[in-house]
C-alpha cells in the first residue's frame, strides 16, 4: 500500500514517548481513586461476603485464562516490526490471526468454565455465608460471559501498542472504568442490588469495548482489509515461540490466581473480602513499581547489546540501587500505615491482624525487589533458561499455602507465597544473571540484597514502635499523613547512613547536585 494509506503513528515513535508515559500514568492514578471510592460506597451498601465472592470468582477465571497460554506476547511482538515498516499486509495478516485465535480462546474459556460450573459451591468453606439474594452459578456465568467477551473485543487493542499509542489504550479503558464504575454506583444507591450492579457493569464494558473495536477498525480500517493469510511457516514460529514462554504463562498465572481460592475454600468468604481490601492497596503499589522498573527493560535490551560487560554491570547496579531503595522505603511504610489507612477509609472492624500484615509486606518487598533483576533477565532472553522454574514455584506455593493456612489461619496463604519464592525465583534470577551475562560470583548481589532486607526490616520496625508507643490512638487522616512522613524519614535516615561510601549513593548525590547547580 502506499504510505499516505497507512495510519501508523511515526511522530510517537520519534519523540512522544514522554507524554505517552505521563498520560498512562495520570490514567493509573485516576483508575486508582475510582477504584477505592467504588469499593467504599459498595462496601456503604452491600457486606464484605460481596466482596469475597468477587474475588474468588475473578481466581477462578484468571486461571481459565490459561487457555491464552502466552500466544498473545508472540503475536504481540511479531505486529512491531510491519508497523515500523509500514507493511500494511503483514500487519492485516497477523490482525486476522489474531481475530481467529482470540475467538478460539473465548470459545475455550466457556468450555471450560461451563465444565467447572458444578463445582463451584466446593470451593466456599461455609455456604451458609453465601448472601441470600445471590444464585451462586448465575453470578458464576455472568463472570464468565464478561471474561470471554473480553477476548472477542479487545484484541484490536494489541494495534495500538504496536504503533506506540498506548497512551490511548490507557485513557480508552480509563472512559470504560468511568462508565463502568458510575454506572454501578447509580445501580447501588437505586436497587442496592449486587447482582443488578454486576450486570451493570459487565453490560457497559461489553458494550464499550464493541465500541472501541469499532473505533480501532475505524482507524486502522487498510489494517482491517487485508484478505490474505499468514503462512504455514510463519504460523508454526508463532507456537514455537508460544512453547518457549508457555511455563511462565501458566506459573504466573497460578501463581497470583490461587490465594482468594484458598482463602474461600478453607477460611471463608467474609475473611476473603476482608483481604480483597489489602490486596486492592498492595495491587495498586505493584502496578506502580512494576510500571516504573518494566520500563527500563527496552533499555537494558540495549545496553545488552551495545556496552561492554563492565559498563552494563554497572548500570545494572545503579538500577538494582533505585529498585532497592525504592522498594524498601515502600515497604517500610506500608508495613507502619497500611492497616490504619484502612481503619480510616472503612473501619477498624475491616482491620486484619499484623501478623498477616507482616506476612504481605514481607511478600511484596520479596517480589518487588526484583524488578530489575525480571526486566534484565527478560531483555537478555535468560528466562529460556528458567523454563521450569514457575511451575515448580507455582505448585510449591499451592501446596505450602495450604499446609500453612491450615495451622496459622489466614497469614499461612502468603507464607506459602513467601516459602515459594524463597525456594526458587529469589536465588535464581540473581543466579541466571551473574553466571550468564555478567560472569561474577553472585555473592556480590546477596551483599546487597541482605543488607538492603536489613535496612528495610529495622526501619519499619522503628517506626511502629515509635507509632505503638505514643501514636496508640484513634489515627485521625492528619496523624497518619504525619506517620507517613516519620516512617519516610526513619527509612531515609537510616540508607543514607547504610550507604553513605557506596558507590551507586555517591553517583545519585553526585547527579542531584548537577541538576541543582544547573538550575541555578
Amino acid at each position: 500500500m502506499q504510505p499516505d494509506e497507512t495510519r501508523f503513528n511515526h511522530n510517537a515513535r520519534a519523540g512522544n514517548i514522554l507524554k505517552a508515559s505521563l498520560i498512562s500514568a495520570l490514567c493509573n492514578i485516576i483508575n486508582v481513586f475510582m477504584g477505592f471510592g467504588y469499593r467504599t460506597i459498595f462496601l456503604h451498601f452491600l457486606s464484605v461476603e460481596y466482596l469475597g465472592l468477587s474475588g474468588l470468582f475473578a481466581n477462578i477465571l484468571n486461571l481459565l485464562s490459561l487457555a491464552e497460554l502466552g500466544i498473545t506476547t508472540s503475536i504481540s511482538f511479531r505486529l512491531y516490526d510491519p508497523v515500523s515498516r509500514d507493511d500494511v499486509k503483514k500487519v492485516g495478516e497477523l490482525m486476522r490471526f489474531f481475530k481467529r485465535i482470540y475467538s478460539l480462546i473465548a470459545a475455550t474459556v466457556i468450555g471450560l468454565g461451563l465444565l467447572f460450573l458444578p463445582s463451584v459451591k466446593t470451593l466456599i468453606k461455609d455456604t451458609a455465608e453465601i448472601p441470600p439474594d445471590i444464585h451462586i452459578y448465575g453470578i458464576y456465568l455472568l463472570f464468565l460471559a464478561q471474561t470471554a467477551s473480553s477476548y472477542l473485543f479487545s484484541y484490536r487493542q494489541a494495534l495500538l501498542s504496536a504503533d506506540q499509542k498506548q497512551y490511548v489504550c490507557s485513557c480508552l479503558n480509563t472512559g470504560v472504568h468511568f462508565f463502568r464504575y458510575s454506572l454501578q454506583t447509580a445501580a447501588l444507591i437505586l436497587w442496592r442490588a449486587y447482582t443488578v450492579s454486576l450486570v451493570t457493569g459487565i453490560l457497559i464494558t461489553i458494550i464499550l469495548n464493541y465500541m472501541i473495536s469499532i473505533w480501532i477498525k475505524e482507524t486502522y480500517h487498510p489494517v482491517f482489509r487485508v484478505s490474505s493469510g499468514l503462512t504455514q511457516k510463519e504460523i508454526k514460529e508463532i507456537y514455537r515461540d508460544t512453547r518457549a514462554t508457555l511455563l511462565h504463562k501458566i506459573g504466573g498465572t497460578v501463581l497470583t490466581s490461587t490465594d482468594n481460592i484458598i482463602l474461600a475454600k478453607y477460611i471463608g468468604l467474609s475473611v476473603t473480602g476482608l483481604y480483597s481490601n489489602y490486596s486492592m492497596v498492595f495491587s495498586n503499589m505493584t502496578t506502580l513499581v512494576t510500571q516504573i522498573f518494566t520500563s527500563f527493560t527496552s533499555s537494558l535490551g540495549n545496553a545488552h547489546v551495545e556496552l561492554e560487560e563492565d559498563a552494563r554491570y554497572k548500570l545494572y547496579l545503579r538500577l538494582l540501587f533505585l529498585n532497592f531503595g525504592g522498594v524498601g522505603l515502600i515497604t517500610s511504610c506500608l508495613y507502619v500505615l497500611i492497616n490504619d489507612f484502612i481503619g480510616l477509609w472503612l473501619g477498624r472492624s475491616m482491620q486484619l491482624d499484623n501478623r498477616t500484615v507482616m506476612a504481605l509486606c514481607i511478600q511484596f518487598y520479596l517480589e518487588m525487589a526484583r524488578s530489575i533483576s525480571c526486566s534484565y533477565t527478560s531483555a537478555c532472553g535468560l528466562f529460556a533458561r528458567d523454563k521450569a522454574r514457575p511451575v515448580i514455584e507455582a505448585v510449591l506455593n499451592i501446596a505450602v499455602s495450604i499446609a500453612a493456612v491450615r495451622r496459622i489461619g489466614l497469614a499461612g496463604v502468603f507464607v506459602g507465597t513467601i516459602i515459594s519464592h524463597m525456594a526458587t525465583v529469589v536465588w535464581r534470577e540473581p543466579l541466571l544473571l551473574y553466571r550468564w551475562e555478567f560472569k561474577k560470583p553472585v555473592s556480590e548481589y546477596w551483599i546487597r540484597y541482605v543488607k538492603n532486607g536489613f535496612i528495610t526490616a529495622i526501619a519499619a520496625f522503628i517506626t511502629f514502635y515509635i507509632k505503638q508507643t505514643w501514636f496508640d490512638v484513634p489515627v485521625t487522616i492528619m496523624a497518619w499523613i504525619g506517620l507517613g512522613a516519620l516512617a519516610s524519614f526513619v527509612y531515609a535516615i537510616i540508607f543514607a547512613a547504610a550507604n553513605l561510601y557506596n558507590e551507586e549513593f555517591i553517583f545519585y548525590i553526585n547527579l542531584l547536585k548537577t541538576l541543582f547547580t544547573k538550575r541555578k
